[in-house]
């Protein structure tokens, strides 16, 4: 063999060497990159899944708070309620009606007054540390305060807070341990990993009970069945979140394959490889920011959805020991979120305001301009005030700031409940209807400008008398204004036909409301829904 020809052959064999080291190389790195690709995604995917379940948690027990506060005014009434001792069992047994474990009333001044633990009653939230000092915010203006599930200061114990507002000041607040809050929750966590992929669509989430119950499967067929660890061809982490064992789960043999489609692209074709990759980076970039505009656009409706449905009360009877005055009310949006609201409340010990009103936009604008008014509103009307100066400094309120030029149409009224008389204030909103007897008629008057829309407007007060047994229906245009096939408008005149044939005082209000939504929906036939229908009945007892 010549030595030219030696040469060659060394310099192919260290060529070959070379490369046999690196595929090697490649090899061994790879595999530990993917890895850590592996628990990165992973940490990603608990991130993901962990605001998900919480949310959800969150939403479920701050619902549990909202019914304990709709409760207060029936537990006052209680001749227990004034011993701070004697109503720890009457608090106990409402804890263990709700599936919740600790219910405490804080006052304006942070003083627990109330609770279900006796030894709880007297703390000052302003001198507490830990978990405590948290719900100071809601003592300053803020509603909702949530936390996640933590050792208690006191007992240790794992137990997930969370507190809401009361219009006179202070809060409540509701706690719950962890077999607790997964009974609770478990309803809302059930399925939430159905369309949750890890790595492509071979990784995936898995939700179960502390037993091991599966609960939440991409599989759905998977669900009740019981978990097993999977086995070493897969990588895979448990975390607890909100007290559910979750588990992501990325099976190993999608990145064997990718791993051989690697090294052997990077070994024979490493510049087409290149370019494929430049291509297929810009082609998941793009399709990305489509997934993720897209994904924006959706958290923002349910955001939106979420606000108004929080915003609008939805439990009827709402004041149950009020006997004097019947309300029920009704929304079915066109969209996903709308622009209508109702509201009602207490504004004097015997005085009741209720209101129905219509922003100009629609979507997550609209929903937050609604919930701004609604906000305003409230808190001038609670103040004590004419409902002509609520409407006035209401108005001016919603100038402030409006860059967006929204405006907002309202029907404000204001009843006593002792007399019947009911002062209101029309705000360029619809005429709403008057039931005495057998009879029914609009209740026109010349309404005053929008709200939001100029300030410094001066808005003056009419009233109406009402008799035991007489109704106000309010509504919003999307009831009058739903074309048919034809284009012609439900109208007014349908309206007040349907309702001349009812009779106020033994009207089931829900059923009237389901009435006149029938019938509108019956009238547009196939036509889509234009508009939001919104509809609120008060009917005096006296």
């Amino acid at each position: 063999m010549t030595a030219q020809r030696k040469l060659v052959v060394r310099l192919a064999g260290a060529v070959a060497t070379a490369f046999v080291a690196s595929l090697v190389l490649t090899w061994f790195l790879h595999d530990r990159m993917t890895a850590n690709d592996a628990q990165k995604l992973i940490d990603i995917a608990f991130h993901d899944v962990e605001g998900a379940i919480r949310e959800k948690v969150d939403r479920r027990l701050v619902r549990q708070a909202m019914v304990f506060r709709d409760k207060l005014p029936e537990l006052r009434t209680n001749p227990v309620w004034k011993d701070s001792g004697r109503s720890v069992s009457l608090l106990r047994e409402l804890a263990n009606d709700m599936g919740v474990d600790e219910l405490c009333v804080v006052n304006s001044d942070g003083i627990l007054t109330h609770s279900a633990d006796e030894r709880d009653i007297g703390f000052d939230f302003k001198k507490l540390k830990g978990q405590a000092a948290g719900f100071l915010p809601l003592l300053n203006g803020e509603t909702e305060v949530t936390q996640s599930l933590m050792p208690n200061t006191r007992s240790g114990d794992m137990i997930k807070y969370v507190g809401v507002w009361l219009p006179e000041g202070g809060f409540v607040q509701v706690g719950c341990r962890g077999s607790s809050l997964r009974q609770l929750a478990r309803s809302a966590v059930t399925g939430l990993t159905h369309n949750r992929h890890v790595s492509g669509e071979d990784g995936y989430i898995v939700i179960t009970t502390a037993r091991g119950t599966i609960i939440s499967h991409p599989d759905a067929t998977r669900e009740s069945g019981q978990w097993r660890d999977p086995g070493s061809d897969c990588y895979w982490r448990r975390r607890d979140i909100e007290g559910f064992p979750v588990y992501v789960i990325i099976p190993k043999r999608t990145a064997i394959v990718e791993r051989r489609v690697l090294v052997g692209t990077s070994a024979f074709l490493n510049g087409m490889a290149l370019i494929l990759a430049a291509i297929l980076v810009g082609l998941v970039i793009a399709a990305y920011v489509r997934s993720q505009v897209r994904a924006q656009r959706a958290k923002e409706m349910e955001m939106a959805s979420d606000i108004q449905e929080s915003a609008i009360p939805r439990v009827f009877p709402p004041f149950p020991d009020e006997k004097r005055v019947d309300i029920f009310a009704n929304m079915r949006t066109a969209k996903e979120v709308g622009g209508d609201f109702y509201d009602f409340y207490f504004s004097g010990p015997q005085r009741i305001t209720f209101l129905i009103a219509d922003v100009s936009d629609k979507g997550v604008p609209a929903a937050l301009f609604m919930m701004r008014a609604k906000t305003i509103i409230k808190s001038i009307a609670q103040t004590g005030k004419p409902v002509a100066q609520v409407a006035t400094e209401a108005n001016n309120s919603l100038c402030e700031g409006n860059g967006a030029d929204m405006f907002v149409t309202a029907w404000i009224g204001e009843i006593n409940l002792a007399t019947g008389n009911v002062s209101y204030v029309n705000a360029g909103h619809n005429p709403p209807i008057i039931l005495r007897g057998h009879g029914a008629e609009y209740l026109r008057s010349r309404p005053g400008l929008v709200l939001g829309a100029m300030p410094g407007v001066k808005y003056k007060s009419q009233e109406v008398s009402l008799s035991p047994g007489d109704a106000i229906y309010l509504y919003t245009d999307g009831v009058t204004e739903q074309p048919d096939v034809r284009g012609e408008l439900f109208g007014e005149k349908r309206l007040i036909e349907l309702f001349a044939r009812e009779t106020p005082v033994t009207s089931q209000p829900d059923v009237l409301l389901d009435k006149v939504l029938e019938r509108v929906s019956g009238h547009a036939s196939e036509v889509e829904q234009a508009d939001d229908c919104t509809q609120l009945f008060i009917r005096y007892r006296g």
